[in-house]
């Protein structure tokens, strides 16, 4: 069988083509040249607290009144919107604002772990993680946003089912019963 030049010329060019991009795709690494340069070692020190800058307060600040203004505002399981949040919901509607991806529900939380850090360098503004009403099953159950870092102090906004704080609430964290249910705090 005989194909007509134009055909061929085709098929030729596809076959450099997609040559070409294979072969930057699965190129070999190619050996470092070495360089007649002395090498100087150079110390990088880096700092034990990283600094806040004004603007990063003001909008942590700014994203902690948003979420204020919904105190009061009634839980509704699966809850999403400002007619009644249930603590996923209210977290992502809050975050979501401000431009910060995190999933949907707390189930899903432990995809964050790698961002996580233990609750004395918690900041204003990061997700704390507790489990759900039994403590025995240490899985993320619920949920809540920093809103108060202190000496003696550590806030947060949420919305909770029980019966005492129905709905988007402020918690003292050192004044309830959430310690024993504490998982971790991620950084946001």
């Amino acid at each position: 069988m005989t194909l007509p030049k134009s055909s061929l010329a085709l098929i030729t060019c596809s076959l450099i083509f997609l040559t070409a991009c294979e072969s930057t795709v699965n190129a070999s690494p190619q050996p470092a040249t070495l360089s007649k340069q002395p090498v100087v070692a150079k110390t990088v020190v880096k700092p034990s607290v990283t600094p806040i800058s004004k603007t990063e307060l003001k909008k942590e600040q700014e994203m902690i009144n948003f979420a204020r203004k919904y105190l009061g505002t009634k839980y509704v399981w699966g809850g999403t919107t400002p007619k009644g949040f249930d603590c996923s919901g209210f977290i992502k509607y809050v975050y979501n604002k401000y431009d910060i991806s995190i999933p949907r529900t707390t189930a899903a939380y432990p995809n964050l772990y790698d961002k996580k850090v233990s609750l004395k360098h918690a900041k204003v503004g990061d997700l704390i993680v507790f489990t759900g009403t039994n403590p025995k099953i240490r899985k993320p159950g619920h949920a809540g946003i920093i809103t108060e870092v202190g000496k003696n102090t550590l806030k947060f906004v949420h919305s909770s089912s029980s019966k005492k704080h129905f709905g988007v609430t402020e918690t003292d964290y050192y004044k309830s019963g959430y310690p024993k249910r504490y998982l971790t705090v991620i950084k946001m």
